[in-house]
C-alpha cells in the first residue's frame, strides 16, 4: 500500500469532516511520509511527527512497523492517537504494550473465530489425534515474496500462525509444514502427512503458491470429496477472488486441472463493500489520485483496506466532537481521553459498518467463499458478522462439498486412517445375519397376508351374501303416514329419474315464480301426519304457460310414504298415483327401494360387478347413505338402501315454512363436506351430485346418496320424448362444464365436478330459490342454462353468486364468496378438505355434531352468554359516558360542568377580582393572506396546542379563541385570592418565552410576534345558551384587558396599573412603566411593561441591560 493511495482517501475524508462541521470550525493540516513498511525507518518518521505535537496519528499499517512506533508512543510527553487500518497482527491487541492504538482495519481475531465456528458448524471438534494441518511458505521464500507483495506473504503467515495459536487454544492437535517449491521431498511430506493422519489443510500462502498446493493435490488423488481446503486471503484484489485458479499465461490443461482441484478449496476473506455509496467513492479515489497525485489504481475498486482510512479520520472526528461537548476545547490536547472516546462505538462507514470494540480493534466482517461448479466463480456463501460474532450462511447458497451425497467430510474417516475401527468381528457378522432372517421373515408373512387376504376376498364376492331374494323383503303393516318426498322423491330414496307420473310436472323454478312450496314438508319434518292428495296430471306444454298452477300442482303431488304390500306384489305394479317412495321391511328394518331400469336386460354377475358391490357395502359414515344389498329376481330389480325420513335437501329449501339460519345453512354444507371427503377417500368420485341425493334423516343428518354401482343403474324409460330430453337437461344443471363438453363422460364422473355440483347446491342453500337461480332471468329452460355453461368464453356461465352492496349479512356475503370460488373454472379447489376448512371458519359452532346438536348448543351458549354481554354494554355505555364528561369538561370549567351533569342549573356569580389575559398576533391579516387557508389552520393549531399545555401548569381556565386572539382569565370560577395576577403573568412570560422558539410550518425564517394585554378586575360570569353552551365573563375588565391587547407592542407584555398593584404586592416581577397611554372609552391610563420574575427576564431588551420603553 503506498502512500499515493492513501492520501486522495484521506483528503475526502477531512472534506466529510469539515462538511458536517465536526471539528467546530477547526482546520486540519496534513503532514504525510512513507516508511515504505520498513520496520527501521517508521520509528524515527514516527517520533519526528510526535515532537511536532501532531494530534493525530495515521498509520504506519504494516504490522512490525506499526509495533515500533506505537511502542514510542507510550512515552508521557507523545500519547497520541494512533489510527491503523493494517496491524493485523494478533499480539497488536496488548494495548498497554501499544499505547493509544486504534486498529480500524480488519484484525486477525476475527479470521481466528471464523474459521473456528466454521468448524464447529460442521462437527470438526477437537480429537485425541491430530486433525488440521497448516501449510506455509518457508522463511527464504518469504523474504523473496516481501519485496513484491508483504501484504499477501508477511500478513498471511502472520495470520496463520495466529490461527494455530487459537485453534491449539482451543484443544486441536495441529501440525504446521512448510511447502517448498523446489525441494520434492518437502512436497512428498506434506502430501504423505494428509493421506496418513490429516483431512482438513488451512493453506497459508500467497496465490500462486495456493495454485500449485492445490494442482498437486489434484494428480496425487486428494481431490475426492473426502479432504476440504481452506485458504486465507484478505488481501487479493476482486478479480483474483473471483477466479483464484485461472492464470491468463498458464495452459489450458492446467488452468481445468487447478479448476477441478480448487472445488475442494474454500477462501475466507474480508467482506467486501457492495453499496453504490462506496463504488462512488472509489471512483472519486481513482479521480482524485489520477489527478493531483498522478497514481493510477489497478483494482476495479478501492482495497477496503485502503477505504477503511476514511473511516478512521470520521472515527477520530466523532472521538473530537464528543470530547468538546463533554470536556470543551481543552479536551483535545488529551489523546488518551480522546482515544477512550474511540472505544466502543459503532457507526456506518463507507467500507460499512464500523464496530470498534473495548479494546480498540474493529470486529470487522469476514466471508465465506467457494466456487460454484456451475459458473467456476468463487462465490459467497456464508458470513461472519465481528459485533455479533455470529457465523450464517447466505440464504439460497449451498456449499458442494465435491462428494456424492454433498455433505462434509469427516474430519476423521469412518474406519479411521489406519482402518482399525472397523476391524470385522464374528459377534457383527451374527449381528447381520440374524438382521437379514428378520427381513426375510417379515416379507414372507407380508406375503402370506396378501395371498391369505386376496383369497378371503374371492370368498366373500363369491358368496354373494348382499343379494336379497324378494320374498325377504316384508310388507309394510300399517300406513306410515306424513311422510314424502320432494320433486325427486324416488331421489330422496336413491332415484335419479322421477316416475313417469310426476316428471311432467316438474320445471326448473327461479325467483318471480309465484308457485307453492310444499307445504306438506314442514309436518313431515316436524312429525305431522296428515294426506295430502294429489292432482290431476297436466301436460307440460299447459305447465308452460300456466307455472303457477301447475307449479303448485305440482308440489301437491309429493307423496306419502307407501303403504302398499310389497311380498307378492310386483314392483311395477305398486300404485303410482302419487309420487310414493317405495319401502318395505327388510329383517325388522325400514328400508328404500330403488327399481333398477335395466330394460328387460339380463344382470351379468362379474369380478368387476362384486368388487364395486363390496366397495359400496363395505362404505360406513354417518354422512353417508349405508347400502344394504341389491334384489336381482326379475321383473323386481332394485336396490335396498337406508330409509330417511326426513326427505332430501331440495324438500327442505324449498319448504318456505321453514325458517333456515346460517348455522342451519352451514351445518348442511358441513354434512356434505364430510359425506364427499369420505366419498373421495375410501370410494372415488360421486359423478351425481345434486340435493335431491342428498337426504335428511331423523336426527337432521344429512346423506350423500346414489353414487357407484354404475352397471346396475339404467336409464329411467320416459312414455313421452318431451319429458325424457327435459328430465335430462335439468339433471345436467349439477354436471361441470368440463364434463358436459366431453362427448364421452366417465359415468363415475370427476372429483373436480363434484366440487363444482357441491357449488351449485350451496348456491341452493344460499338463495333457496331452486337449482341454478339467476336474478336477472326469469325461468329460463334447462335446455338453454346446459348450452350456455358448456360454452368456452371468457365470462363463464353461471347462477347468481353476487353479494349485495354493502350487504348487512356478512356470513351470507362470506357463503357467496366462497360459493362462486367452487363454482370457478380449472383453477377450484379438487379437494373438500380444503373446502371444510374454509365453511368451518364462517360458523365454527357449527363443526361438530348434527344440527339438532348444534341448535341445543347454540341456545345454551345464547343463555350463559347473556351475562357477559350485558356486562360488556354496560361497560360500553360507562365509556362513552366517561367520553362525554371529558368532552363536557373541555368546553366548561370542571366546577360548572359538574353542577350540570348532577341536572342543577348554573347561575351567573360575580367575582370581585380576576385578572384577564388578551393577545393576538400581529401581523396575522398580512401572514394569512400570504397562506393557503390549510397552512393557517395549521399554525393556529400548533400555537394554540403549545398554549393550552402550558395553561395545563397554571390556576388558569382558557375562556375562548377567536381567530388569532386568544383569552385567558385566573380568579374564577374557582377563586384564589390575589394569585390570579400572579397566575396569569406567569403564564404570559411563558407564551412569551416559547414565542421565540416557535416556528411556522410552512414559514420557518418569519418570527411570530405575540402582543398581550393583562388587566385585573371584577367580573361576572355564566354559562350562555343551550346548544354549544359557552361560560362567558361579562364587565368592565374585559374591555379594558382588550384595550391593553390592542395599544400593546409586538413581543411584550402590557399590564394595567391595578394589574401592575398586585404584583407589587405579591412581589418578585420586574416592571417598568410605559407611562399614560390614550385609550378609546378609557382615556388616558397609566400603564406597565412586564418583563420577568425574578432572574429570569424574558423580554430582549430588559435581558441586553435597559429597562426603558
Amino acid at each position: 500500500m503506498s502512500l499515493e493511495q492513501v492520501l486522495p482517501v484521506v483528503d475526502i475524508a477531512i472534506e466529510t469532516v469539515t462538511t458536517l462541521d465536526l471539528l467546530h470550525g477547526h482546520s486540519v493540516s496534513l503532514i504525510a511520509n512513507d516508511s515504505k513498511c520498513d520496520y527501521s525507518v517508521a520509528p524515527v518518521l514516527g517520533v519526528l511527527l510526535l515532537q511536532q505535537k501532531i494530534d493525530l496519528m495515521l498509520g504506519p499499517y504494516c504490522s512490525f512497523a506499526l509495533a515500533a512506533v506505537a511502542r514510542y508512543n507510550r512515552m508521557p510527553h507523545y500519547r497520541r492517537p494512533i489510527l491503523t487500518t493494517g496491524g493485523v497482527a494478533s499480539a497488536l491487541r496488548d494495548k498497554a504494550e501499544y499505547f493509544n492504538l486504534i486498529r480500524v482495519g480488519p484484525s486477525f481475531d476475527g479470521v481466528e473465530k471464523m474459521l473456528y465456528l466454521v468448524f464447529q458448524r460442521f462437527n470438526w471438534k477437537p480429537r485425541d489425534v491430530q486433525t488440521i494441518l497448516f501449510i506455509e511458505l518457508p522463511d527464504e521464500d518469504v523474504k523473496e515474496k516481501r519485496t513484491r507483495d508483504e501484504i499477501g506473504v508477511t500478513q498471511s503467515r502472520i495470520l496463520c500462525h495466529g490461527i494455530e495459536k487459537h485453534f491449539v487454544q482451543e484443544k486441536y492437535i495441529v501440525r504446521r509444514l512448510q511447502y517448498e517449491m523446489h525441494n520434492a521431498q518437502f512436497k512428498s511430506e506434506i502430501f504423505r502427512v494428509m493421506r496418513d493422519e490429516i483431512r482438513l489443510v488451512v493453506l497459508c500462502a500467497d496465490p500462486d503458491t495456493v495454485r500449485e498446493i492445490m494442482i498437486k493435490a489434484q494428480e496425487l488423488g486428494f481431490i475426492n470429496g473426502e479432504y476440504v481446503f481452506f485458504n486465507i486471503d484478505l488481501f487479493s484484489s476482486e478479480k483474483l477472488t473471483l477466479q483464484p485458479w485461472r492464470r491468463e499465461n498458464d495452459t489450458h490443461e492446467r488452468n481445468e486441472k487447478a479448476a477441478r482441484a480448487y472445488r475442494a478449496l474454500m477462501t475466507i476473506t474480508l467482506r467486501k463493500p457492495s453499496s453504490p455509496e462506496y463504488r462512488n467513492f472509489s471512483q472519486q479515489v481513482k479521480s482524485i489520485a489520477k489527478s493531483k497525485y498522478n497514481f493510477t489504481y489497478p483494482e476495479e475498486e478501492v482495497n477496503s483496506f485502503v477505504g477503511a482510512f476514511h473511516d478512521a479520520v470520521i472515527l477520530y472526528a466523532l472521538a473530537i466532537n464528543d470530547t468538546v461537548y463533554e470536556h470543551g476545547f481543552e479536551g483535545i490536547a488529551n489523546g488518551s481521553l480522546i482515544t477512550e472516546k474511540m472505544k466502543n462505538r459503532t457507526f456506518e462507514g463507507i467500507t460499512g459498518t464500523v464496530s470498534i470494540n473495548a479494546n480498540g480493534d474493529r470486529d470487522a466482517d469476514y466471508s465465506l467463499l467457494d466456487m460454484d461448479k456451475n459458473t467456476r466463480n468463487f462465490v459467497v456463501v456464508a458470513h461472519y458478522y465481528g459485533n455479533r460474532q455470529k457465523y450464517e450462511l447466505v440464504p439460497g447458497k449451498e456449499i458442494d462439498w465435491y462428494n456424492e451425497d454433498n455433505l462434509p467430510p469427516r474430519d476423521i474417516p469412518k474406519c479411521g486412517f489406519d482402518y482399525s475401527m472397523c476391524k470385522q468381528d464374528l459377534s457383527k457378522v451374527a449381528t447381520y445375519a440374524v438382521v437379514v432372517l428378520l427381513v426375510l421373515i417379515c416379507v414372507l408373512s407380508v406375503v402370506i397376508a396378501v395371498i391369505y387376504r386376496k383369497l378371503r376376498l374371492e370368498s366373500e364376492l363369491h358368496a354373494m351374501n348382499w343379494r336379497i331374494p324378494w320374498s325377504e323383503l316384508e310388507p309394510m303393516e300399517r300406513i306410515a303416514a306424513g311422510r314424502r318426498t320432494s320433486e325427486s322423491g324416488k331421489d330422496l330414496q336413491q332415484q335419479d329419474e322421477e316416475p313417469e307420473q310426476s316428471q311432467p310436472h316438474r320445471h326448473h323454478q327461479h325467483r318471480g315464480q309465484s308457485h307453492q312450496k310444499r307445504t306438506d314438508s314442514v309436518r313431515i319434518l316436524f312429525g305431522n301426519s296428515h294426506n295430502e292428495g294429489s292432482t290431476s296430471k297436466k301436460n307440460r306444454d299447459e305447465k308452460k304457460h300456466q307455472n303457477d298452477q301447475h307449479s303448485g300442482a305440482a308440489a301437491e303431488e309429493m307423496s306419502l310414504v307407501s303403504v302398499d304390500t310389497i311380498a307378492g306384489v310386483p314392483l311395477s305394479q305398486i300404485p303410482v298415483t302419487q309420487l310414493f317412495t317405495k319401502t318395505a321391511y327388510y329383517k325388522g328394518a325400514l328400508v328404500a327401494l330403488k327399481p333398477l331400469s335395466l330394460r328387460n336386460k339380463r344382470i351379468e354377475v362379474t369380478n368387476k360387478l362384486l368388487m364395486e358391490v363390496k366397495r359400496v357395502k363395505d362404505l360406513t359414515s354417518d354422512n353417508v347413505i349405508r347400502f344394504i344389498g341389491a334384489c336381482l329376481d326379475a321383473p323386481n330389480e332394485c336396490l335396498v338402501s337406508e330409509y330417511c325420513p326426513k326427505g332430501s335437501l331440495q324438500d327442505v329449501l324449498e319448504n318456505d315454512n321453514l325458517n333456515l339460519d346460517w348455522m342451519f345453512k352451514f351445518s348442511l354444507m358441513l354434512d356434505i363436506c364430510r359425506g364427499m371427503i369420505y366419498l373421495h377417500h375410501n370410494f372415488g368420485s360421486h359423478g351425481n351430485l345434486k340435493s335431491s341425493n342428498c337426504l335428511v334423516d331423523s336426527r337432521f343428518s344429512l346423506k350423500i346418496a346414489d353414487f357407484g354401482l354404475q352397471s346396475l343403474r339404467g336409464t329411467k324409460d320416459y312414455k313421452d320424448k318431451e319429458d325424457a330430453e327435459y328430465s335430462s337437461y335439468r339433471n345436467k344443471l349439477w354436471t361441470a362444464p368440463e364434463l358436459l363438453r366431453n362427448p364421452t363422460p366417465p359415468p363415475e364422473g370427476t372429483k373436480e365436478g363434484d366440487v363444482y355440483s357441491f357449488a351449485i347446491i350451496c348456491q341452493e342453500i344460499i338463495y333457496r330459490r331452486g337449482v341454478f337461480f339467476i336474478s336477472d332471468y326469469d325461468f329460463p329452460e334447462p335446455q338453454e342454462i346446459v348450452e350456455k355453461v358448456k360454452e368456452i368464453s371468457n365470462q363463464m356461465y353461471r347462477p347468481t353468486l353476487d353479494a349485495e352492496t354493502n350487504d348487512p349479512d356478512q356470513e351470507r356475503s362470506e357463503a357467496l364468496i366462497n360459493t362462486k370460488l367452487l363454482a370457478g373454472g380449472p383453477s377450484r379447489p379438487a379437494s373438500f378438505n380444503s373446502i371444510k376448512s374454509r365453511i368451518s371458519r364462517f360458523n365454527k359452532d357449527a363443526e361438530s355434531g348434527n344440527i339438532l346438536d348444534n341448535l341445543l348448543k347454540r341456545m345454551e351458549q345464547y343463555s350463559n352468554n347473556l351475562e357477559s354481554l350485558v356486562a360488556k354494554r354496560t361497560d360500553l355505555y360507562l365509556e362513552e359516558k366517561k367520553k362525554a364528561e371529558n368532552l363536557l369538561y373541555c368546553m366548561l370549567p370542571k366546577s360548572v360542568a359538574t353542577t350540570l351533569l348532577r341536572g342543577e342549573s348554573v347561575t351567573a356569580e360575580w367575582f370581585d377580582s380576576v385578572t384577564i389575559y388578551f393577545s393576538d398576533i400581529c401581523g396575522f391579516t398580512a401572514l394569512s393572506s400570504e397562506s393557503t387557508p390549510l397552512e393557517v389552520v395549521t399554525l393556529l393549531n400548533d400555537l394554540y396546542t403549545l398554549f393550552d399545555r402550558i395553561i395545563e401548569q397554571y390556576d388558569c381556565y382558557k375562556v375562548e379563541t377567536i381567530g388569532d386572539a386568544y383569552m385567558v382569565v385566573s380568579g374564577l370560577p374557582m377563586r384564589n385570592g390575589i394569585l390570579h395576577a400572579r397566575e396569569i403573568s406567569r403564564m404570559a412570560l411563558s407564551f412569551l418565552q416559547n414565542i421565540y422558539s416557535f416556528k411556522i410550518r410552512h414559514k420557518p425564517d418569519v418570527q411570530l410576534k405575540l402582543r398581550i394585554g393583562i388587566h385585573s378586575g371584577p367580573v361576572c360570569a355564566g354559562v350562555v345558551g343551550l346548544k354549544m353552551p359557552r361560560y362567558c365573563l361579562f364587565g368592565d375588565t374585559v374591555n379594558t384587558a382588550s384595550r391593553m391587547e390592542s395599544n400593546g407592542l409586538p413581543l411584550k407584555i402590557h399590564i394595567s396599573s391595578f394589574t401592575h398593584e398586585i404584583l407589587e404586592e405579591i412581589g418578585g416581577f420586574v416592571t417598568t412603566a410605559r407611562g399614560e397611554v390614550e385609550m378609546k372609552g378609557k382615556g388616558k391610563q397609566l400603564t406597565y411593561w412586564l418583563h420577568g420574575e425574578g432572574d429570569s427576564i424574558v423580554d430582549p431588551v430588559v435581558s441586553n441591560g435597559s429597562l426603558n420603553q
